[in-house]
């Protein structure tokens, strides 16, 4: 064979293997195109933070297993919240985590996610947040695992006390720290209408009732006791007064419990006489009266209390009453013993006169016509009789008298 034909078929085979080369490749480098075509990069989200795994065909469970098995993230359990989307290829973990909320002497705890706000735990929890109630965090606050939030409650109460009243906005407790929040002290004896114990609630109103104590004291008469002394300077059925009685007088102390300026309760501490009355000492005659006492003759004379004849000119005979009470007379003449009141008409004024009764038993005596007497002028008696006392005057009633105009 020649070189020339060798050679030929040399570069025949050569081309042939070149052109199984090329076919190889190109079939090798369509393969991976393929694969390529058919991987998917998926963006995995825990807990904010971001990785990322490629894959054909990616779901939900098969990236989380993937990402699992590479440890890329820890594993997931059934508080965990998991979200994948198709459309744009990402995995969002978010780690489930507990919170306490305490609220009106009530701790809650509610199951959140990461990434969730202090305000959603509120919400979740089920309590209120009031107008004018404070949280310890504030609400836009992102949530970490065993957060504890607090909702501290404010109340409008009104504390009436000492004539006024006055509302403010308390944080939550019991009355007492309302008291405390206003600066109110309490005496001793002072209470509120609320016990001091009891919890606060919106618009409560508390009232307060201030006890003070005063004294006040009264007087009252003492009555005075009437004694009789005997004496011979006056005859049997004669009194005289030697002492007139002066009341004495009683001091008595109370003491006033106030609420709010009323008396609700009154003690008496005291009970005392500070001025002795004065008895009233009484003079009773013990002298016997002489035989033919005021005694009548025919010829115009009698025989007076003291054993002493006396002439008169006429003598009336009626009802006769008494009176007291000092002053002066019609004439003039001042009101005393002896001045007596008469119808001047029939007894004129300035007639010297003597009295007793008709038997001459009781013996009014010598007297002047002096003053007018009403129901002597009506003809109802005869005369009113002066005497010094009251006791005088209801011992004499009214009873039938014999004057005697003298001569």
């Amino acid at each position: 064979m020649s070189l020339k034909t060798m050679t030929k078929r040399n570069l025949n085979m050569m081309a042939r293997n070149i052109t199984a080369l090329v076919v190889m490749m190109a079939i090798c480098i369509g393969s991976v195109i393929t694969v390529m075509a058919q991987t998917v990069e998926v963006t995995i989200v825990d807990n904010g933070e971001q990785t990322s795994v490629s894959m054909m065909d990616p779901s939900e469970e098969s990236v989380l297993k993937t990402a699992v098995e590479r440890q890329l993230v820890e594993p997931v359990d059934g508080d965990d919240q998991v979200v994948f989307n198709e459309e744009e290829n990402t995995l969002t973990i978010r780690r489930g985590l507990t919170a306490e909320v305490a609220a009106d002497g009530t701790t809650r705890t509610v199951k959140l996610y990461y990434g969730d706000t202090v305000a959603e735990a509120v919400e979740d929890s089920g309590f209120t947040l009031g107008e004018n109630d404070v949280l310890s965090v504030d609400a836009d606050t992102i949530l970490r695992e065993d957060a504890e939030v607090s909702i501290t409650r404010y109340y409008h109460v009104t504390l009436a006390h000492d004539g006024e009243e006055q509302t403010l906005l308390v944080k939550e407790g019991d009355v007492a720290s309302a008291l405390e929040a206003a600066n109110l002290t309490l005496g001793k004896e002072d209470y509120t209408d609320v016990p001091l114990d009891q919890a606060l609630t919106e618009g409560l109103v508390v009232t307060v009732s201030r006890v003070t104590y005063e004294e006040t004291q009264e007087t009252e008469a003492v009555a005075y006791s009437t004694k009789e002394e005997k004496t011979d300077s006056l005859y049997e059925g004669e009194t005289k007064v030697k002492t007139e009685g002066v009341e004495g007088e009683r001091t008595i102390v109370y003491r006033n419990k106030m609420v709010n300026g009323k008396v609700v309760e009154t003690e008496e501490i005291s009970n005392e006489v500070t001025t002795e009355p004065v008895d009233k000492v009484v003079l009773v005659g013990t002298k016997k009266k002489p035989s033919g006492y005021a005694s009548i003759s025919s010829d115009g004379t009698l025989i007076d209390h003291n054993g002493n004849r006396v002439s008169y000119k006429k003598a009336f005979t009626g009802r006769c009453t008494a009176y007291t009470g000092g002053g002066w007379t019609a004439t003039g003449r001042p009101a005393q013993y002896g001045n007596i009141a008469v119808n001047p008409d029939v007894i004129p004024y300035g007639s010297k006169l003597y009295i007793c009764s008709p038997d001459g038993s009781v013996v009014y005596g010598y007297a002047i016509a002096a003053d007018t007497g009403g129901f002597a002028s009506k003809g109802y008696i005869m005369a009113d009789l002066y005497f010094d006392t009251y006791e005088e005057c209801a011992n004499f009633g009214v009873r039938n008298m014999t004057i005697y105009v003298l001569s």
